[in-house]
């Protein structure tokens, strides 16, 4: 959280503050907590707290995009398909009570991120005909990753009260606004700019922008002045290239899920070692991870 918190001063002073840098200041500071609490925290809130931006950015950072992601296939539909996925999810939390409580919340994680790896996958390969039902996929991994984490980190931290579940709630947004959102856009740039110099030289010089600096290095554009004036078999051409990336942003956002699925399988193997998932008794013993 301490890096996040460093990277994102930096984005709002404007300032590109190097990794190393960075790095550097969080380790000074961790070291300095470890040796007040000599302690390097639970282990279970450690791996809730690295699932967290993967979290936020599998459901904020996709959900920031699906309008213009879906624009690839659907047009001016997209943005119905996700006032759809909207309506869904909030249907689905209305009952999240006895779906937790068949599955426990640690099989519901896991049920979640499997469900969120398929509707991505399916999102990035369906054609136009069928991508509502592909939306409606990943509506239904998404739904309750953030709301069962939140359960979670509350009956197995306790103690921990507002602070704990603010400071879960609080990575997974700095991660999506300082790592995952640009991360998306910066792989979705590079693959529309190999693709358009491979297979559309001409065009790609005539379109070809500035190339734009951030925390993670330098990242190719596009000249928006010329796109916009394009007409004809070139606007379809660079349309086509730009589509087809758009598309392979679903399939690459699938492995954040892939992650926390691995993740919540280790948590949920656990519990299960231990005689199932219970929530921490303030009276009796701690059923979390020392």
């Amino acid at each position: 959280m301490t890096w996040l918190v460093i990277m994102g001063i930096g984005q709002i002073m404007n300032a590109v503050i190097p990794a190393a840098t960075s790095v550097g200041i969080s380790l000074v500071i961790a070291a300095g907590a470890y040796a007040y609490t000599r302690s390097i925290g639970n282990k279970m809130f450690v791996i809730i707290m690295i699932t967290m931006p993967f979290l936020a950015t599998t459901e904020l950072g996709t959900d920031a995009w699906m309008a213009e992601l879906l624009s690839a296939d659907l047009g001016a539909m997209a943005g119905w398909v996700f006032v759809l996925v909207s309506v869904i999810m909030t249907i689905l939390r209305f009952y999240a009570g006895p779906i937790v409580h068949k599955f426990s919340p640690i099989g519901l994680l896991v049920a979640s991120a499997a469900l969120a790896i398929i509707g991505l996958l399916f999102l990035g390969v369906a054609p136009a005909s069928i991508m509502v039902v592909a939306a409606i996929v990943y509506a239904f991994g998404k739904t309750f990753l953030w709301s069962t984490t939140l359960g979670v980190v509350s009956e197995q931290f306790p103690k921990g009260g507002a602070l704990t579940l603010n400071s879960v709630s609080a990575v997974g947004a700095l991660g999506m606004g300082i790592l995952g959102a640009p991360l998306m856009g910066l792989y979705l740039d590079k693959g529309i700019d190999a693709d358009l110099s491979k297979q559309e030289p001409a065009l790609y010089e005539k379109v070809n922008g500035e190339e734009k600096s951030g925390m993670f290095g330098v990242s190719p554009s596009l000249n928006n002045k010329v796109v916009e004036v394009l007409e004809g078999e070139e606007k379809e051409k660079l349309a086509a290239i730009v589509n087809a990336n758009k598309k392979q942003s679903f399939i690459r956002q699938a492995a954040l899920p892939a992650f926390m699925l691995v993740c919540y399988l280790g948590l949920f193997f656990y519990f299960k070692s231990r005689g199932g998932y219970k929530p921490m008794d303030l009276e009796g013993e701690d059923s979390s991870v020392e």
